[in-house]
């Protein structure tokens, strides 16, 4: 893992950097679909999930449900996409931040009828980035020519880290906080530490093509 320190603030250098490809994902990380998930779930079962309670990536098995199940109340809460909240105050404003070093697009596994309450979504909030991409899962964005990655996957990142060239920004959620540290891999917890990171990964770019 990277080693440095993160900070607030930060200034970045456009005329010393390389254009990164970067990929966003959408639920966990810029939308906070799972507490709407959870609203719905506790209503059907009368049960009393938070956020807290999914403490791993296949969180179907947190709820005691099916895959399908849990998949279908994730699309579920989409249709109700107004109602879902951003993760972080400002969200617009730290997103906008990343343009600075590249192209910023959303990436995400979101089931096809869903798009177009993601797309409006992220148009109602604001959310600068350059194109939508929707994969058929999320480990499947491995296989897209993207510099990194901020997810809350740590499939995908274990995914990205056996890889020669990626790098991954894991945004730290529940149901990752037991991922270990892997090769090229940052976790964040918070969306301001995400630009010191990619100054930090170009800035060493930077040192071994001049070397």
């Amino acid at each position: 893992m990277w080693q440095f320190n993160l900070c607030t603030e930060y200034s970045p250098r456009p005329d010393a950097m390389r254009k990164l490809r970067i990929a966003v994902d959408l639920d966990g990380v810029l939308a906070d679909t799972i507490t709407s998930f959870c609203k719905i779930l506790n209503k059907r079962y009368s049960t009393h999930f938070t956020v807290e309670s999914f403490d791993r990536w296949n969180a179907w098995q947190n709820a005691g449900i099916s895959q399908n199940e849990f998949l279908g109340t994730l699309d579920e809460a989409w249709l109700d996409w107004r109602s879902i909240q951003t993760m972080e105050e400002n969200l617009s404003e730290k997103v906008g931040k990343l343009a600075t070093f590249g192209q910023v697009d959303i990436v995400t596994g979101r089931s096809l009828h869903t798009v177009q309450y993601a797309k409006a979504w992220l148009k109602e909030q604001h959310i600068p980035f350059d194109t939508f991409i929707r994969t058929q899962s999320t480990n499947a964005k491995v296989k897209l020519s993207y510099d990194l990655f901020v997810d809350d996957s740590p499939d995908l990142m274990a995914l990205i880290a056996s890889t020669l060239d990626s790098h991954g920004i894991l945004y730290t959620q529940p149901w990752n906080r037991m991922a270990p540290e892997m090769p090229r891999i940052v976790r964040v917890q918070r969306w301001n530490e995400i630009p010191p990171v990619l100054e930090e990964m170009v800035g060493k770019d930077r040192t071994r093509s001049s070397k």
